[in-house]
């Protein structure tokens, strides 16, 4: 009798245990759920809660987005690589003033929306005293509104250049290629446009009689070979006439 009241008692114990244990972890859970609660949705809100969570900056002003809707499309806006001078052989290029100067230019392969047109103008050094407006983008225009079919564009320094006032050798010239749609200054021109491309230069007057490729300026070789000739024979002559003098 003794023997089965200790083993009830321990039963009973035991199950009381294991009830406390289930109470505790139904509460717990109960008190997750109240702490939690639901996640906050669009669904579960009002058109003011959505509006106050979602769409207003913490002025409770109402944000707004505009997105360009053909995005996918037209992609990010590309770049202008120079080709002509190579910046990447050439830094920093050095034009002769007084002579042609070729620009060559391409725009990236992901580029969706090509200018139509492009426009290249130019800018004076800082601190020349050259600019009549400081404050604008450019002193003289290159070319305006060129096909944007085209890829190379050649400067005459002679005749194109800012009215009355003359190029000077100096460092820190620039030049800014663009998209006559958007401006030399729009770095922000749209998906699938181009930003403008800005590079710098400098000018100095040629001091040597030859140009680039070796061959005197104005060298005229039809006059140059008949010149030689003339020579060739006086030379002659001379030294016949001498020969005869001695005999």
């Amino acid at each position: 009798a003794q023997t089965t009241r200790t083993t009830s008692s321990s039963t009973s114990r035991r199950t009381s245990a294991q009830t406390e244990q289930a109470t505790n972890k139904d509460n717990t859970d109960d008190n997750t759920e109240d702490d939690q609660g639901e996640l906050p949705n669009d669904t579960n809100l009002g058109d003011d809660e959505k509006s106050e969570n979602n769409h207003t900056d913490d002025d409770g002003n109402e944000i707004t987005q505009s997105f360009d809707e053909s995005y996918e499309e037209t992609g990010l806006p590309q770049l202008i690589t120079l080709t002509t001078p190579d910046l990447n052989t050439v830094p920093t290029p050095m034009f002769v003033i007084g002579e042609d100067v070729v620009i060559g230019w391409k725009f990236n392969s992901d580029t969706l929306r090509p200018p139509s047109k492009v426009s290249i103008c130019g800018k004076f050094p800082k601190g020349s005293g050259k600019s009549i407006n400081q404050a604008a983008i450019c002193d003289w225009d290159i070319a305006v509104n060129i096909s944007g079919t085209l890829r190379n564009y050649t400067w005459d320094t002679v005749t194109v250049g800012a009215p009355g006032i003359a190029f000077s050798e100096d460092t820190g010239y620039s030049m800014y290629i663009y998209d006559s749609d958007s401006g030399p200054k729009n770095y922000t021109p749209g998906a699938g446009k181009v930003i403008p491309l800005q590079f710098i230069f400098n000018m100095y007057n040629s001091r040597y009689g030859l140009t680039n490729n070796g061959v005197p300026l104005g060298y005229n070789p039809v006059s140059s070979a008949t010149n030689a000739a003339v020579h060739l024979w006086t030379v002659v002559g001379a030294i016949f006439l001498g020969a005869i003098g001695v005999l």
